[in-house]
C-alpha cells in the first residue's frame, strides 16, 4: 500500500512539474506574439508616417518605378470579437483626389470587398506600402517600402530568402 502511495504521490509531482512547463511555454508563446503584434503595429505606423513618400512616387510618373501597391486594413466585428485582415491592393493610380487600386488578394474574413474589385484607398488604412525602383545601373528592381514584406523575409534562412527575391524579382535593402 505504501508504495501505490508513494507512486501517487510521485506522479502528481511529475504531473505538476509538465504542467508547470506547459504553462511557462504558453506564457512564453503568448509573450512573443504580444511583441510580435507590437512590431507590426509599429510597422503599420511607419506605413502610415511615410505613404506621403509613396504618394509623391506615383505622381512622378518616372518610369524606373512600377509595381505601386499597398496593404489595406480592413476589421470586421464577428459577435462583439474584433478581427483584422490586410489585403494588398495592386495597379494603384491617382483619380483626381483619390488612389484606387485592385484587391489582389482572396479576402478570408471581410466580405466587404472581393478578389480583383477595384476599391478607393483608405489613406487612414494602409498597413504597408511598396514599389519597385530599378536603377540605371542596376539589372534588378529594387523594393522601396514593403516594411512587412522585408520583416517577413528576415524571418527566413539564408536558403529561403534566395528562393523569396526569386519570387519578387526584386532585391531588398
Amino acid at each position: 500500500m505504501k508504495k501505490i502511495i508513494v507512486m501517487l504521490f510521485a506522479l502528481v509531482a511529475f504531473t505538476a512539474c509538465d504542467n508547470k512547463n506547459i504553462a511557462q511555454d504558453a506564457y512564453k508563446g503568448l509573450d512573443k506574439q504580444e511583441k510580435e503584434a507590437a512590431l507590426l503595429d509599429s510597422i503599420t505606423l511607419e506605413a502610415r508616417r511615410t505613404f506621403d513618400d509613396f504618394k509623391l512616387a506615383l505622381q512622378m510618373k518616372d518610369s524606373t518605378m512600377t509595381n505601386f501597391i499597398v496593404k489595406q486594413e480592413y476589421i470586421v466585428d464577428e459577435n462583439g470579437r474584433t478581427r483584422q485582415e490586410h489585403l494588398w491592393i495592386r495597379d494603384v493610380y491617382q483619380d483626381g483626389e483619390v488612389l484606387k487600386g485592385i484587391v489582389d488578394n482572396q479576402p478570408q474574413i471581410t466580405k466587404e470587398v472581393k478578389l480583383n474589385d477595384t476599391i478607393v484607398i483608405d489613406d487612414q488604412k494602409i498597413s504597408d506600402w511598396m514599389f519597385y525602383k530599378v536603377e540605371p545601373t542596376d539589372s534588378i528592381a529594387r523594393v522601396i517600402g514593403g516594411y512587412s514584406v522585408k520583416y517577413m523575409r528576415n524571418q527566413l534562412s539564408d536558403a529561403e530568402k534566395v528562393e523569396f527575391d526569386k519570387q519578387y524579382k526584386a532585391k531588398f535593402d
